[in-house]
């Protein structure tokens, strides 16, 4: 039950900081009960609001969908509020209350109120100048050049979204879908184990290497923060290369140019 609510006050709280958008919902809420007399109109944008927020924070639907959907992705329930109808919708019948050009001061307030509760849209929290003419994080770029064509690698989840952007003649092992095992505590398949043991701080190679030869990893990324237990080069691996966040390990047996991918495009 603790663990329930520290994930989704986690979430909740991530979701809605640095803004006052929720306070501004919760009391848009309260003026259409107030005001909406259109009983289909006060269950979408009034009360149905309230439901999924009781969904979200209720131990026994909030379980259950973390199941469903998992833990990293179960804050997307509070898409389903959609304060984007609920806020204009209590500001159009906060305007028709008011007449003449008092309606165009409600107006202007209201737009304020909006401005001064939310938060930058291009915050440094989620963007930042290019660096590269393919805008993507330049630790990317920095990876990218020193691997060769026509691989197959097991890469760090914060390289993942981006390595095939830059050259997709590299085929990974895991893909953004591979996320949903984050969490998981009794992995099923060498798929899944594999992955959990990518993830951990100090890594096992014992446990990891077999089952990337296994599958075909030719390079492993990891993070340089990583510490392994075990000898790389006793599984069949050896140092690559190095870039200042990453270290780049491949597959003793690998022949400059071979071709390792799992598939073509």
């Amino acid at each position: 039950m603790q663990d329930f609510f520290r994930t989704a006050g986690a979430d909740f709280t991530d979701t809605f900081k640095g803004a006052w958008i929720f306070p501004l919902l919760i009391l848009c809420i309260i003026w259409i009960l107030w005001q909406e007399k259109d009983r289909m109109k006060r269950l979408l944008t009034g009360i149905l609001p309230l439901v999924f927020l009781f969904l979200y924070w209720c131990p026994l639907t909030g379980k259950l969908f973390m199941k469903i959907l998992g833990e990293n992705v179960y804050w997307r329930i509070l898409w389903l509020i959609l304060p984007a109808v609920t806020i204009p919708y209590a500001g159009c019948l906060l305007l028709g209350k008011v007449k003449g050009i008092l309606r165009y001061g409600v107006f202007l307030a209201g737009l304020a109120v909006l401005a001064l509760c939310g938060k930058k849209v291009l915050s440094e929290e989620w963007f930042a100048p290019s660096t590269n003419v393919y805008k993507l994080p330049q630790n990317v770029v920095a990876v990218c050049d020193l691997l060769p064509e026509n691989i197959h690698a097991l890469v760090s989840n914060r390289l993942m979204p981006y390595i095939r952007q830059y050259d997709p003649s590299i085929t990974l092992e895991f893909g953004r879908n591979a996320m949903i095992y984050n969490g998981m505590e009794e992995p099923k398949d060498d798929s899944q184990i594999l992955y959990l043991e990518a993830q951990k701080q100090e890594i096992d190679l014992e446990i990891l290497a077999p089952l990337a030869k296994q599958r075909g990893c030719t390079f492993l990324i990891f993070s340089a923060n990583r510490t392994y237990i075990g000898d790389w080069e006793a599984y069949g691996y050896k140092k690559y290369a190095d870039t200042d966040e990453f270290c780049i390990f491949v597959d003793e047996d690998y022949q400059t140019g071979e071709d390792t991918r799992k598939w073509e495009d």
